[in-house]
């Protein structure tokens, strides 16, 4: 009787935290906060390495929180369909516009799978679309294997962008099929053969003050100094000679 009045004193919580897995959580509970005060001393000990630590955990997250989805994708493929369409035929890229036009037919067809590996997302394309109903696309030992992967990627997703669409589009105003008839050489122009930026910088020279220094001043003044006394002595020897 006194054991039961004992027990019924101690009221739910106290019942609760004697049961087994109220024991099973108060360890649970001192097993991590025993870790963090361990974790929180070798921080202490290792500032550098703790930061260091610190700095690539935030930048995981940032990363996974950044991938970007499969309506994000659709959308890219949308909008650089719409800026080649803006282009005349004259200057569009047509390999930009051959993949573009891939990525749409394969959107059409319901081809295209994405996937997010945390990190980065891919979009690839699939053989078939889902709805199929033949036996090639519904039997499982006929599927398209992951090693295969690589040779039906068409995208790659990471920090917010689509950068292999990205890439074909950042020179999508220049038909590259109109240079076919140059020589091999003249085909590509490394970055160095491009000074646009220094011609530029050039021509903003000539719209900055001249500033002179005494030096520059005395030199300008001994020099028109000089050339005063070379015209007078020539003046004056044309005048003997008259």
């Amino acid at each position: 009787m006194a054991a039961a009045a004992v027990g019924g004193g101690r009221g739910l919580w106290g019942r609760l935290a004697e049961s087994r897995i109220g024991r099973w959580w108060r360890a649970l509970l001192q097993d991590y906060a025993s870790a963090t005060r361990e974790a929180a001393l070798g921080a202490r000990r290792r500032p550098g390495a703790a930061a260091g630590s610190l700095a690539g955990l935030a930048g995981a997250v940032a990363c996974a929180a950044a991938v970007p989805s499969a309506e994000s994708f659709e959308a890219a493929t949308v909008e650089a369909a719409g800026t080649l369409l803006l282009l005349s035929p004259g200057t569009r890229s047509p390999s930009a516009d051959r993949h573009v036009q891939r990525l749409l037919r394969r959107r059409e067809a319901g081809r295209l799978r994405y996937r997010n590996f945390l990190f980065l997302a891919v979009v690839y394309e699939d053989p078939h679309a889902d709805d199929a109903a033949l036996y090639l696309a519904r039997c499982r030992h006929l599927r398209p294997r992951w090693r295969e992967l690589p040779g039906r990627l068409l995208d790659v997703g990471f920090w917010g962008r689509w950068w292999v669409l990205g890439a074909w589009l950042r020179d999508c105003d220049i038909n590259e099929e109109e240079f076919g008839g140059l020589p091999a050489r003249l085909r590509r122009l490394d970055p160095h053969q491009l000074r646009s930026h220094r011609n530029e910088s050039q021509f903003l020279e000539k719209f900055r003050p001249v500033a002179l220094t005494e030096e520059d001043i005395r030199r300008a003044e001994s020099e028109e100094a000089a050339g005063g006394r070379a015209e007078g002595s020539r003046l004056d020897g044309d005048a003997g000679d008259s």
